[in-house]
């Protein structure tokens, strides 16, 4: 049964009902409060039996619940103690269903008749007469219980049986009588009593009720308080509940210590204290004080006059505000507009509150005739009353704080919300002064949200002072890069003066054109670096660097003319047969098959050799000699042993090859030219002189699992189709399943990486992203899973590039035979393909368990009782996260195991 939250509290409060039962009711007549057991309703309750209950933990999803129920005087507890997933007897669920009906009143007061087999403790017998006398309980049915070791009353309420008088509760059974010969669509279906099948239709039509693991109903299965009151929560929305001092309306006032509410024309007063529970109808975290805002919809559930629970229900405040000329005063609290044509009049209170254009109150009377007023009122009551007037004509002279709500840099204005909640547009100037953290700033750099302290002065701005940590950007040109990455210069655009920042660890680089682009790719220079917008944090460190626009110029395949070695100037013949004069020095990026250091590149600088060099003006960038060539072959001419290769651009390279080629293809020993095909990725590796082929290495990726890393050798030991591998990682980047940058001592075993290849050689690993949850949504139509993961996060996952769904060693290329409940673990083959494994499930009893190994009962001597543990291993019970160590001798779980391993538990 899947627990759901009620979102909103009505004038009907079920989910009050409900828990009264699960807190007020135990095991028997011995369960229930003292003033239960003389005959009371509980009425007496405080807030401090709230605080008794030693198993309801801070943050617990009933919390909210409780409090609220507590306030209404109807929870008392049971020793101190909640009791959640303890199950629900039936006696006890009858009694509940009473309270949901608010029918206590109907109670009778002598000796309760009830059939002959129909016992119960003593408390419970006028709760199940009066549920029989409503039709809650078929009598004929009831009345065939022959159970003789277990009475009536301390049975265990099954879900078939709950869903039965549920039904009945909300007035459905003639629904349930026409629905009885349709099958429910579970999977066990025929488990379901016949005379039930009507009620089980009905319940999962209207929502009330929903199936368990396995597309199944588990009609015998027993009820615990929790889910009960699930049950009872989504039946809310079908009754009419109300409770005497339960008040529904708007905040008209708010004050440390009182509350008034307007409730249906009147005004209803609260007095407040540390022990009020505030809540939001949206979630079930408590809130406090200091969240509440006047002129929003709330319910109050008061003990003697003092609210114990409060929960917004509608946190938009019902006002408006409008714009009137000032006129004059009138006695008896009237103010008068002056409209151009005629006066307009509107009446205030003595609680009106009067501001100047600095948001100080004011005296009405100080207030200056055809001045310009933002007049504020409630839309809630029928009075509509003034809440506010506030100066806004004339020349504003203010120093303040506000949140910035949008800047306007047309027509230099920002616009700022002080703390009541009022806005204001001033216009800036060229005087005008932004700072942050004595950092002048443009106001192009400020930002919707930021918190700021201003100075105004004849309605213009004269100083913004941001006031918190805030994130921007900055745009300018890349002056340098420290050589041990930890600080970069930069010249702010408009402006002569450098700026240093330290980097975040690991700041993100984009580079148009650049895959994975690391500092190293950027251009600094004093006349022409990068043009660059920096992301700069709250700690005044750069997060993030986006090159805008480069003065770089690429001289693809240039001819080496000549090479100068004592001035380190380089003359070379470009594309269009033109001469170029380049000059290298100490910054110059070299790559060359014999290194990348200036002595061993040097000597392969000899005329007519080949070299791609990157240039701004003259200053060399980057230089590499031609070494490789790398695209997809075209074609193989084998009697004329050579081999065309086509780049990205495009562009044809024909090279000849000898008898002594050397071919890499990852697998594949003593590989030769015959292995290769045309249209195949390759990098076809130069001679020294450039003019033949030394190497082809042909380029593959496959999927592998870790099976162990050596980080001091560089070296991962990985499997695929049952053939282990070893392969080098010092010329391969790393990477995490979200793109993150990783070390090699990060892959542990059992882990899928993506490993890109160069012949033998390892260009990238990046590990593969894995998603374990339960499906809650299956769109077989739309190619679309829904599954929420263990961390309770809900993702939508396509397959339209194809899925392959792995179920007890078959394999479907759709996601039909998948249902929800599934545990499943997803992710993408190397080829995109999007591989669906279903987890195996077992249902036993526990035993015990290590932290890597639980052992369960066997139900046969055959079976296997020892499973091995994930180190992420999800145990729960509902929406209750538990831990193994938690688990106790014969607790009903179940185990779903992924590969053989454990990696969720669910206690029954």
């Amino acid at each position: 049964m899947v627990l759901r939250h009620s979102k909103h509290i009505h004038s009907k409060k079920v989910v009050s009902a409900v828990m009264a039962g699960l807190i007020a009711l135990g095991g028997g007549a011995s369960a229930v409060s003292a003033n239960e057991t003389a005959g009371g309703t509980a009425a007496s309750t405080t807030q401090s039996s709230l605080r008794a209950f030693s198993d309801v933990a801070a943050g617990y999803w009933g919390e909210k619940y409780i409090y609220q129920l507590a306030a209404q005087g109807i929870v008392t507890g049971n020793n101190g103690k909640f009791r959640p997933n303890d199950p629900v007897t039936q006696q006890e669920a009858v009694t509940m269903a009473i309270r949901f009906l608010s029918m206590q009143d109907q109670l009778g007061s002598g000796a309760a008749t009830l059939p002959t087999n129909i016992k119960v403790n003593d408390y419970f017998t006028q709760y199940v007469q009066l549920a029989f006398q409503q039709n809650l309980l078929d009598k004929q049915k009831e009345s065939g219980y022959s159970d003789e070791k277990v009475i009536w009353g301390a049975q265990k309420a099954s879900r078939e049986w709950i869903t039965e008088m549920l039904v009945r509760s909300i007035g459905r059974t003639a629904e349930a009588n026409a629905a009885k010969n349709n099958a429910t669509g579970f999977a066990d279906n025929a488990k379901i009593s016949p005379d039930r099948l009507g009620y089980v239709n009905v319940a999962v039509e209207l929502g009330l009720a929903q199936g368990v693991t396995g597309n199944k109903f588990d009609p015998q299965g027993a009820v615990t308080r929790a889910q009960l009151a699930t049950f009872f929560s989504r039946a809310q929305a079908y009754i009419d509940t109300k409770y005497a001092n339960q008040y529904e309306g708007y905040i008209a006032s708010l004050d440390n210590g009182k509350l008034e509410l307007y409730v249906d024309g009147k005004l209803q007063s609260f007095k407040l204290d540390a022990a009020t529970a505030y809540f939001t109808s949206d979630s079930a975290k408590r809130q406090q004080f200091s969240d509440l805002k006047p002129y929003t919809k709330v319910v109050v559930v008061a003990n003697n006059g003092t609210a114990a629970y409060v929960e917004t229900t509608d946190p938009a405040q019902q006002v408006e505000r409008f714009e009137r000329t000032y006129a004059r005063l009138s006695p008896n609290h009237v103010i008068w507009f002056d409209t151009g044509s005629t006066f307009e009049e509107l009446s205030y209170d003595a609680n009106t509150v009067f501001l100047d254009q600095n948001g100080n109150k004011i005296d009405p009377k100080t207030l200056a005739a055809g001045s310009l007023l933002t007049i504020e009122r409630e839309t809630f009551s029928q009075q509509k009353r003034i809440v506010s007037i506030r100066v806004k004509s004339g020349l504003v002279n203010k120093a303040s704080e506000g949140v910035i709500t949008s800047i306007d840099t047309v027509n230099k204005t920002l616009t700022l919300k002080d703390s009541t909640g009022y806005e204001d547009t001033f216009a800036w100037d060229e005087k005008t002064v932004i700072r942050y953290q004595n950092q002048i700033l443009t106001p192009a750099e400020l930002k919707a949200g930021y918190t700021v302290k201003f100075s105004v002065e004849n309605s213009v701005l004269q100083s913004v002072e941001v006031a918190q940590s805030v994130e921007r950007t900055v745009q300018g040109m890349l002056y340098s890069v420290e050589e041990n990455g930890k600080t970069i210069t930069y010249k702010r655009n408009g402006s002569t003066q450098l700026e240093t920042k330290f980097l975040a660890d690991k700041p993100e680089i984009i580079v148009s054109g650049v895959a994975k682009p690391v500092l190293s790719d950027l251009l600094a220079d004093a006349v022409s670096g990068d043009k660059v917008l920096l992301t700069i944090n709250g700690e005044e460190q750069v997060t993030k660097i986006e090159v805008t626009g480069r003065q770089m110029e690429q001289l693809d395949a240039a001819t080496i003319v000549n090479y100068d070695p004592k001035t380190r100037w380089l003359t070379v013949r470009d594309a269009n047969n033109q001469p170029r004069v380049i000059i290298l020095d100490e910054k110059t990026k070299l790559e060359a098959s014999t290194g990348t250091t200036l002595d061993k590149v040097e000597p392969l600088l000899g005329a007519g050799r080949k070299v791609s060099v990157s240039v701004i003006g003259t200053r060399a960038l980057s230089l590499e000699v031609v070494y490789k060539v790398e695209g997809k072959v075209s074609s193989m001419n084998t009697s004329k042993r050579v081999i065309s290769i086509v780049d990205a651009n495009g562009k044809v390279e024909e090279i000849p090859y000898n008898t002594t080629l050397n071919v890499e293809i990852f697998g594949k020993s003593s590989a030769s030219l015959a292995d290769v095909r045309v249209g195949d990725e390759v990098s076809a590796q130069l001679s020294t002189n450039q003019d033949y082929l030394q190497t082809l290495k042909v380029k593959t990726a496959a999927q592998f699992e870790v099976v162990f890393t050596e980080p001091s050798k560089n070296r991962i030991r990985v499997k695929a189709n049952g053939t282990t591998s070893d392969i080098y990682t010092d010329k391969a980047t790393l990477t995490g399943d979200s793109g993150q940058a990783i070390l090699l001592a990060d892959l542990r075993p059992g882990t899928l990486v993506n490993i890109s290849l160069q012949g033998n050689t390892a260009v990238a690993i990046t590990q593969v992203k894995l998603t374990l949850g339960e499906i809650t949504n299956v769109d077989a139509s739309g190619n679309v899973v829904t599954v929420k993961d263990y961390a309770g996060n809900s993702q939508a996952i396509g397959v339209s590039t194809g899925v392959k769904v792995l179920r007890n060693g078959s394999t479907a290329a759709n996601l039909s035979t998948l249902a929800v409940s599934d545990r499943v673990e997803i992710r993408k083959d190397i080829q995109g393909v999007t591989i669906i494994n279903v987890m195996d499930k077992l249902e036993r009893s526990f035993w015990q368990a290590s932290n890597s190994e639980i052992q369960v009962k066997r139900k046969s001597i055959n079976d296997n009782y020892r499973f091995a543990l994930s180190d992420k291993v999800f145990v729960h019970q509902g929406d209750t996260t538990l831990s193994v160590q938690s688990l106790k001798e014969n607790d009903n779980i179940v185990l779903y195991l992924n590969n053989g391993v454990v990696v969720e538990i669910v206690k029954q």
